[in-house]
């Protein structure tokens, strides 16, 4: 049987340090709540309104604590820090579970992508589902991270593929029974 320090050891020499920067000093770094878990959740640390008017798109910094987001509306929720991810990983960003269960909130480009060589501010692009008003605050736990390892392929050009058991059945063709 392997003692508690071994198996400490052994986790700690697989973990991959992951460089993150506070750009605000009430940010809280996401971490992983129990020891196994695939996520981290991060919090909003602002808002940035989404401005689409004629030839012009920006995001507007909004100077509030809170945001209430309309039905089908979407925001952008600034996490207050920048990482530096190791070369061969990346992140995920993704919605959390009851967020999306009770509220209908979701991330609008789900999953997210986080690269290695991205420096600036991390940020969720939320989106309301549910068809009522829903107040987002600064401090909530609004997204969930997830560290990945990148796979190196490359896609072979070819003339023929190898027969499988679906075959060309299309989207949905697999419940037809």
């Amino acid at each position: 049987m392997m003692s508690k320090k071994t198996k400490e050891s052994r986790r700690n020499k697989n973990r991959i340090i992951v460089p993150a920067k506070k750009l605000r000093k009430d940010v809280i770094i996401p971490k992983p709540s129990k020891q196994g878990d695939a996520g981290a959740d991060a919090r909003i640390m602002g808002f940035k309104k989404i401005i689409t008017e004629e030839n012009k798109r920006e995001l507007l910094d909004i100077k509030a604590d809170s945001y209430k987001l309309k039905p089908l509306e979407r925001i952008g929720c600034p996490l207050g820090f920048a990482t530096a991810i190791p070369e061969g990983y990346y992140f995920k960003v993704v919605p959390r579970s009851g967020l999306a269960l009770w509220e209908g909130i979701s991330i609008v480009n789900s999953p997210g992508t986080i690269d290695s060589g991205y420096r600036n501010e991390w940020m969720a692009i939320v989106v309301n589902l549910s068809n009522k008003e829903v107040t987002l605050k600064k401090g909530d736990r609004i997204c969930q991270i997830i560290l990945c390892k990148i796979n190196e392929y490359e896609f072979n050009d070819t003339e023929k593929l190898p027969e499988s058991e679906r075959g060309l059945g299309g989207f949905g063709s697999t419940g037809k029974k």
